[in-house]
């Protein structure tokens, strides 16, 4: 796949539209959709997308993303998209709807297909649709397919949704919903190395600020180190030891003893195991990471 960050003249495309936060299960089957109809018709295809989420520039508050845009881009990529476009949403945020439409991706892209979700919008004020995408089709030569609404059970599959299950704990849910492990990506710093000392070695990532939080707690995962391995994974402040605010992402990874500071690291949360808990002593605190990693054991040899 091929990344552009302007736009260029690359014709007769199939075109997957949306900024695909976390891309989830139903953005895989709109993007997919896309690749498909380029495939049987020997085309290329290519998503347009944003560097930064449009919601921001219409919410109050910040969202805060499901993935990074590395991530993002990568799980596109597995989908067989031949293109990218990460635009600078700033440069095209004041178009009216059927001149970003006509000047914008009919001028540089003349594309045979256009595929959306069932709401997506664009255009000044959020004036464009799936309607005015229809309705111009004929008059541009394009083909144009609407993803209607995905469900799991009786949920909508939105990155909204999945979000609000990340920040209330239930990773369960929100990881069926994306179709893979929510997960983080950052280097391996050192710590003070207590949990160490206590014969349980964590590799220790900073949560990025633009990602969406999980509450505090402990939770079964995986660390993706060159291969795939097993972990207990702390979030939070450590609220046995005082002294410190800082919160921290502590994975101990079973099955492993090398060094890996200043390494980067993939964490993948699968589930919760328990609640932060402020231990009475470092004994009790050793004996219930006894019990997590037990836990974990067990859970990865059901997995």
């Amino acid at each position: 796949m091929k990344i552009f960050k302007t736009i260029n003249h690359n014709p007769d495309l199939a075109l997957a539209l949306g900024y695909f936060d976390g891309v989830h299960t139903a953005h895989q089957k709109l993007i997919s959709k896309a690749v498909d109809f380029a495939k049987e018709n020997n085309k290329k295809s290519a998503v347009i997308t944003f560097e930064i989420n449009p919601s921001n520039y219409f919410n109050k508050d910040k969202i805060h993303n499901i993935c990074s845009n590395e991530e993002r881009l990568e799980r596109i990529e597995a989908l067989g998209i031949d293109f990218a476009y990460v635009l600078d949403f700033e440069q095209y945020m004041q178009f009216e709807a059927l001149q970003y439409l006509q000047d914008v991706l009919v001028k540089n892209f003349q594309p045979c297909c256009i595929v959306t979700g069932f709401n997506h919008k664009f255009g000044r004020a959020k004036q464009g649709d799936t309607n005015l995408l229809s309705k111009y089709s004929e008059r541009f030569n394009y083909k144009y397919i609407e993803l209607p609404p995905q469900k799991i059970q009786t949920c909508l599959i939105s990155s909204s949704n999945i979000r609000e299950m990340i920040k209330n704990g239930h990773i369960r849910n929100a990881n069926m919903l994306l179709g893979h492990s929510f997960s983080l990506k950052n280097n391996v710093v050192k710590g003070d190395a207590i949990a160490r000392k206590m014969g349980f070695p964590t590799a220790n990532i900073f949560w990025p600020n633009n990602i969406v939080n999980l509450p505090h707690g402990v939770y079964f995962g995986y660390a993706i180190v060159d291969k795939t391995y097993p972990a207990v994974i702390n979030w939070g402040k450590r609220p046995t030891f005082d002294g410190s605010d800082e919160e921290i992402v502590e994975a101990h990874i079973l099955n492993f003893d090398f060094q890996i500071y200043g390494k980067i690291i993939r964490v993948l949360f699968v589930m919760k195991i328990r609640d932060e808990i402020k231990f009475p002593n470092q004994e009790a605190l050793i004996k219930q990471i006894q019990e997590d990693v037990e836990t974990a054991r067990k859970l990865a040899r059901l997995s």
